[in-house]
Parts: C-alpha cells; structure tokens; sequence
C-alpha cells in the first residue's frame, strides 16, 4: 500500500508536534497567572499533536478504502511561493540569532505577505512592524521568553 503525501505531512506534522511538546518541558512553565517561557510551546505541541492524528487517521482510512482523492501539490506559480515562503523561514532560522528577533520577523512578514500577494507596500510594512511588535511584546513581556536581540541592539 502506497502512503499518500496528505499522510506523510501528517505524520511529519504529528512528529514535529511531540519534539515541540518535549522541548517544552525544558523550559520553565510559569503558573497560569503568569506564564513562562515554556508555556506557549507546551500549547502548540499538544495543538499539533491534536490536529495532526485526525488528519492522518483519515488519510490512512482514505487510502485504505481505495477512494481517489486529488492530493493537490502547488505546480506553476503556487509553488514558486511556496518555496519562497521556505526560503524565507530558513532565512529567519539562519540570521535569527546575528540580526535579531525583530528585523528577522519584521522581514519575514513582508516576505510572506509579498509572496503571498499583497503589494501595497504601506500596507504590508504596516503589518509587519505590528506584528513584529505583538509578538516581540508577547513573548519577551507576557511569556517571558528571552529572544535575540541581534548586532544592532545588542
């Protein structure tokens, strides 16, 4: 029996999932009063997790009862974005810790929603930088995660 590729991302995703959930456990939990740095992974490895099995259980049963259904793969320009989007989260893992949370994410947004066809460049910066500033004060503030600051403000 052949394995399906709706299969396999589930299964990468399910796995992804329980290394993000044992990592969490390295980092302190705080209290749910206040929450540590530990807290918000903790949540997004159970999500995975919780997400990934139902998806490949049912790509398994899909498979198993014969059904052809299309596994659409991105062909033609949908895949040029989407190994741009790649290209540019690779970026943000590479240069994270040199240049720092806040331009990594901030150009990672614009990234993103340019390759993802917003072109009004006011726009786009706009909701970078909020983002950006968001997520830098929820996690840095609110979780208290400690993030790279980068060569420029360090």
């Amino acid at each position: 029996m052949a394995i399906g590729a709706l299969a396999v991302v589930s299964l990468c995703f399910l796995v992804l999932g329980g290394a993000y959930l044992v990592g969490s456990f390295f980092l302190p939990m705080g209290t749910m009063a206040h929450p540590g740095a530990g807290f918000y992974p903790l949540l997004v490895g159970i999500a995975l997790i919780c997400l990934s099995l139902p998806l490949l259980a049912q790509s398994l049963k899909t498979k198993e009862m014969g059904q052809k259904g299309e596994e659409a793969f991105p062909k033609g320009e949908d895949l040029h974005r989407v190994v741009a989007v790649a290209l540019a989260l690779i970026f943000f893992a590479v240069f994270l810790k040199p240049l720092g949370y806040g331009i990594c994410s901030a150009v990672l947004m614009i990234a993103v929603l340019r390759f993802l066809g917003m072109r009004n460049w006011k726009k786009t910066v706009l909701i970078s930088i909020l983002s950006m500033a968001i997520s830098y004060y929820l996690f840095a503030f609110i979780l208290d995660a400690p993030l790279p600051r980068g060569i420029l403000f360090s």
